[in-house]
């Protein structure tokens, strides 16, 4: 059977139900699926501006800037969305602008925060360079996001600009705070640090002082001095004991020319001449013998002459034992000029001749105690060429004791720079250590002090807001177009309703079993009708066809209404439209 036009359009009046019933069901899901689906966004885009100072105006000479400040780069930006996007801080959003009204009802808050951070999205935008060569030599910090956009999706335009424009504001906030309290939180850490350093500069500097008062020649340059006055005093110590050796002779010269000088004046006793202790000797014990047969021997003058004559021979004995002593002093300290001369002073040979001069001159000074000091000297001699020999040996012990004197203040002295000389590699060591930690304080506290003062000129820099820092360039506006755009899906959703009518229409017609015309009877049995009787319409259905037509424009009246009242709460206001309209138009 063939159709004609006539025939379609009348199968299409007569399943206009069919058709009217699928499209609005699928019409009506197309609506709720673009309206649950597609939804404003309103995005905004954040720049970071670098500092306005040059960085080597605040970065001290050979420091890297990042060791100062972190850039504000993809890592910053991360760090500050994930306080923005918390669930503490989507909660107050969402209480703050009402958002999720319905859900709210049904669903915890802290779910809803949840499915509104998949709704909130962050994009860096990196700086493109289209040389390689010179990206190759750009640093990390330089080569990071030059800014980014933040946007926010929702069904309400309005509400999705103001809360887009909330979180920037909060990004916003957050970066200042935490770059101000990183820069309050650096001057502090490092005040204190340079205070710490300070306490332990002043510790070191006592220890310092306090170890060169205890060692005054710790001092480096100390150490070729003390060398030199070693060697001075070592060389004045051997002339002295040359001149003290040659003193020493000479004395001994004028005691031999006193022994051999008769001290007194010929004196005649009985007819002997009185002469030396030992001729008075012989006479008193010759007259001792005369007179101890005459007398007993308690008798007064036999006492007397024993006593004379046991003061004789201690004298005697006396001036031999001290002329022995100095005798071997004398050839002790000759051997001590000769040692010095050819070994040197600190040799064995030398230290043992010292020692044995020591010991004869103790044992001359312990037999000088048991007799009179003077008694080679007869106090009471009256030969003039006796008593000047006495007086020039007299002048000669003032010499020799003087230049014994000096020379134990030189020993003395060599003493200290010997031992100053021997303690130096330790007393250095030492004070290298002391010396050593006090260099290493200082270069600290130099350093310290240079990062403090970089490190207030950022805390000025972000008080003032010179340093680097988030811009708004582009502000979030209020969205016109969802995303997807509802008009496209409404238009597909459009056509998908009336495909799906169409093909209600063919399938109803399909499964029908009811003959429909004259064409359609004649199609069926083979024989056209004689006489079509057409349908003859009474008052009564003419009135309810009339009732039909004026409730379906009510309805399509009512149905445009709700459409231009759906359109303005959820796509744009109707004036909002009408404006849109008009400038696209060219309409004053």
């Amino acid at each position: 059977m063939e159709y004609s036009i006539y025939d379609y359009l009348a199968i299409i009046l007569r399943r206009k139900k069919a058709f009217l019933v699928a499209f609005v069901l699928v019409f009506a899901l197309a609506l709720v699926g673009t309206f649950n689906w597609s939804k404003y966004r309103s995005t905004a885009t954040i720049q970071v501006v670098p500092s306005d100072i040059p960085e080597g105006m605040t970065v001290p000479q050979g420091m890297n800037a990042a060791d100062l400040m972190q850039a504000l780069v993809d890592q910053r930006i991360t760090q500050i969305q994930q306080i923005v996007t918390s669930t503490s801080s989507l909660v107050e959003i969402i209480t703050k602008f009402d958002l999720y009204r319905g859900m709210r009802e049904r669903t915890p808050i802290s779910e809803i925060a949840g499915g509104m951070e998949d709704h909130i999205r962050l994009q860096m935008v990196g700086a493109d360079i289209a040389n390689p060569a010179a990206a190759s030599k750009l640093r990390a910090g330089q080569m990071g996001a030059i800014a980014f956009t933040l946007s926010f999706d929702y069904y309400d335009p309005l509400r999705t600009q103001q809360v887009t424009n909330e979180l920037v504001s909060r990004f916003l906030d957050e970066d200042l705070k935490q770059r101000r309290a990183q820069a309050r939180e650096t001057s502090a850490f490092l005040e204190a640090q340079i205070s710490e350093t300070e306490k332990s500069m002043l510790e070191q500097e006592r220890k310092v002082a306090e170890y060169r008062d205890e060692h005054p020649n710790a001092r480096p340059e100390s150490l070729a001095f003390n060398r030199q006055m070693a060697a001075t005093t070592a060389l004045t110590l051997q002339n002295l004991q040359a001149q003290a050796g040659s003193l020493q002779r000479s004395r001994e010269d004028l005691r031999g020319q006193i022994a051999s000088t008769e001290p007194y004046t010929r004196v005649i006793d009985d007819g002997q001449v009185m002469t030396t202790p030992a001729t008075q000797l012989k006479a008193l014990e010759a007259r001792l013998a005369a007179i101890s047969g005459q007398y007993g021997p308690r008798h007064p003058d036999v006492v007397k002459l024993k006593a004379q004559i046991e003061s004789l021979r201690a004298e005697a004995r006396d001036e031999g034992q001290t002329a022995t002593l100095e005798k071997q002093l004398s050839d002790a300290r000759a051997q001590l000029a000769r040692a010095e001369k050819v070994y040197g002073p600190n040799h064995p040979d030398t230290r043992r001749a010292e020692q044995r001069i020591q010991a004869l001159e103790a044992r001359l000074a312990a037999a000088s105690r048991g007799r009179n000091s003077h008694r080679l000297i007869k106090d009471d001699a009256d030969n003039p060429a006796y008593l000047m020999l006495v007086a020039q040996m007299n002048g000669m012990e003032e010499q020799l004791n003087a230049v014994r004197q000096q020379m134990a203040e030189v020993q003395k002295q060599h003493d200290q720079y010997q031992a100053a000389v021997a303690a130096a590699p330790a007393i250095e060591q030492e004070m290298a250590v002391l010396t050593r930690d006090y260099d290493n304080s200082v270069a600290r506290y130099r350093d310290l002090t240079v990062k403090k003062q970089v490190a207030d000129m950022t805390a000025q820099m972000e008080q003032s807001r010179k340093a680097q820092r988030l811009s708004v360039i582009n502000p979030p506006e209020v969205p016109t177009q969802t995303r997807p755009p509802r008009k496209l899906l409404l238009v597909g959703g459009f056509l998908f309703a009336v495909l799906c009518g169409f093909a209600a229409i063919i399938t109803t017609e399909v499964l029908s079993r009811r003959i429909h015309g004259a064409g359609h009877l004649a199609a069926i049995t083979g024989l056209s009708p004689l006489v079509i009787i057409p349908h003859i319409y009474t008052k009564e259905e003419r009135r309810r066809r009339r009732n039909r037509y004026l409730f379906a424009f009510g309805g399509m009246t009512a149905a445009v209404g709700a459409a231009v009242m759906v359109f303005d709460r959820v796509v744009m206001p109707v004036d909002l439209a009408w404006t849109l309209v008009q400038l696209k138009l060219g309409i004053n």
